[in-house]
């Protein structure tokens, strides 16, 4: 076995190591918070563990060292082992410089400890500082929609739509689900009309259609004010194809039905 691969090794500057309760508390929140899977959930599904949310974050210094034994005995290959065992030194804020410090001593390359750090990031709410990992250029990119979802998550602090446009440019995620899809244009419909107009126009007919009437709706739902007022100036100004104008008379007129004295476009 190598010295790596030994707890007793990893754990170097504190053997008998276990996670303090307000770390495992941030944890299970953040958990809920990222609607029940953080990041680190989806690594540890890799080993084939069956119940993550059962052994991460782990809740004593035993449960720790079964943590490590699963990912040493796992089939991952040698740096994927590496970069889990990064994230978990990363939780160790009384040891700030453990994680940066296996990773050196093992020759972890440098696009894994970077990915690790984007998705640990992601896991700690800290988006800003977890896009400054993602969006670099050198890694391939894994989770992207995944990622790209959490970003739009406006109920979550600090929350910024910019982050989620910037991120989905660097990575380009494939939009590979309705729900990932919609939550990503709800992003461009709250930061440009024009912009998530002509994104709508990438897709075919039937995708396309339902993108154009959640923009409608976006817009028709605006509170009234500045942003209502120039968000419904910038739709009634876009040039509309014939089929984009007879689903907007479609869509005001399933908002007129819903609500007989709704909110009118002025």
């Amino acid at each position: 076995m190598a010295q790596w691969e030994k707890f007793d090794h990893i754990f170097s500057f504190n053997k008998k190591y276990s996670y303090d309760s307000k770390i495992v508390d941030q944890i299970v929140a953040n958990r809920r918070s990222l609607e029940g899977q953080l990041f680190a959930d989806r690594l540890l599904g890799l080993l084939g563990i069956k119940g993550v949310t059962k052994v991460y974050p782990p809740k004593s210094n035993a449960d720790l060292r079964s943590l490590i034994d699963h990912i040493v005995a796992s089939e991952l290959d040698i740096h994927h082992k590496q970069a889990l065992i990064y994230y978990l030194l990363k939780d160790c804020r009384n040891a700030p410089n453990a994680a940066a410090d296996f990773a050196s001593s093992c020759h972890l390359p440098e696009k894994y400890r970077l990915f690790i750090e984007g998705l640990w990031h992601m896991d700690r709410l800290d988006f800003r500082s977890a896009i400054s990992y993602l969006a670099e250029p050198s890694l391939i990119p894994t989770f992207p929609d995944e990622i790209l979802h959490a970003l739009t998550l406006t109920k979550l602090p600090k929350h910024d739509d910019n982050l989620t446009i910037t991120y989905y440019l660097a990575a380009a995620p494939p939009l590979a689900t309705e729900k990932v899809q919609r939550a990503y244009f709800e992003t461009l419909c709250r930061s440009n009309v024009t912009e998530a107009f002509y994104f709508s126009r990438r897709y075919d007919d039937d995708d396309r259609q339902g993108l154009f009437g959640q923009l409608v709706e976006f817009v028709l739902k605006t509170p009234a004010g500045q942003h209502r007022s120039r968000r419904a100036m910038d739709l009634v100004g876009l040039p509309l194809d014939e089929d984009e104008s007879q689903w907007f008379e479609e869509t005001l007129l399933r908002g007129m039905q819903a609500h007989s004295r709704g909110p009118r476009i002025r």
